[in-house]
């Protein structure tokens, strides 16, 4: 074997384990798989409303892995999910991720604040983009989308470049979400 056959099998066997490192784990539920983005794009800041009403930008929290939740008041799901990230806040927090939901109601900011309030949910980070207007304004700029349907669930690593998405009802605190999680807290 030549010096130059030796270092270029040498190279293959050192790049294969940073190529398979570099998909992420498995995470998926009956319905839906995580898709994995390629290439990854940041997150670009959206300027929308705070629940109070006053002018409020998302975007995620540097060094921390964020969820981003894009639902509305009319999906069943959203009434199962926002109240089980209410209760799952602190466990997120303490593994360094961060939520932000986002509702895209078409119904005036009044009814979502009522619905957030019947389903218990007080600290969970919420944004109000009425129809989904700032995303879909937004473009191409912002990997963030409702277009596929809701609800939906982004995934932003530590440097704010989304990662990913899944649609539909999913445990985030089973083992595979959190083996998802903690590896794009890695990254």
């Amino acid at each position: 074997m030549t010096r130059r056959l030796a270092l270029q099998a040498s190279l293959g066997l050192l790049a294969a384990p940073a190529v398979a490192e570099a998909r992420l784990p498995q995470f998926r539920t009956a319905r839906y798989q995580f898709i994995e983005f390629d290439p990854v794009e940041p997150m670009a800041p959206l300027a929308l409303q705070g629940l109070d009403g006053k002018p409020a930008i998302a975007k995620p929290v540097p060094g921390k892995v964020c969820l981003i939740y894009l639902w509305a008041t009319w999906c069943p799901v959203c009434r199962i999910t926002l109240p089980r990230f209410e209760r799952q806040l602190a466990d997120f927090r303490a593994r360094d991720v961060e939520i932000a939901s986002i509702s895209t109601d078409e119904r005036d900011l009044a009814h979502v604040r009522a619905y957030l309030g019947r389903l218990g949910v007080k600290r969970l980070p919420a944004f109000y983009d009425r129809g989904g207007k700032a995303l879909a304004a937004a473009g191409t700029g912002q990997p963030l989308s409702a277009a596929e349907g809701l609800p939906v669930i982004y995934v932003t690593d530590r440097r704010g470049g989304v990662r990913g998405y899944m649609l539909g009802e999913a445990d985030w605190a089973s083992p595979q979400a959190t083996a998802l999680l903690d590896h794009v807290g890695r990254l």
